[in-house]
């Protein structure tokens, strides 16, 4: 899930690999790996990839240990007129 601010700097940084379609892989991975696995937006990836907080995830951090810093893209967020966060593909969609 990502806020817009993560959003706009991920479809920058996609743009800058001179991508501009976002591919659906059909197993449900994240649309930013190249075929090999590796992040394609690695150092624009959003908080979530950055900290692995989430139970999902398997992170080893509670989301009560980052809660600060949710805020914070929160707070960014409603400064860039969010509305809030979205899946990955349809946030980086908005911006591409």
């Amino acid at each position: 899930m990502l806020t817009a601010g993560e959003a706009l700097l991920a479809a920058k940084a996609f743009r800058a690999t001179g991508r501009t379609q976002l591919p659906e892989p059909p197993d449900g991975s994240c649309p930013m790996l190249d075929p090999r696995g590796k992040c394609l937006i690695y150092e624009a990836r959003p908080f979530g990839c950055r900290t692995h907080f989430c139970a999902a995830a398997g992170g080893p951090y509670a989301r009560r240990e980052v809660l600060d810093l949710i805020r914070r893209l929160e707070d960014v967020d409603r400064k860039l007129t969010g509305d809030g966060v979205h899946p990955l593909p349809a946030a980086i969609r908005r911006h591409l």
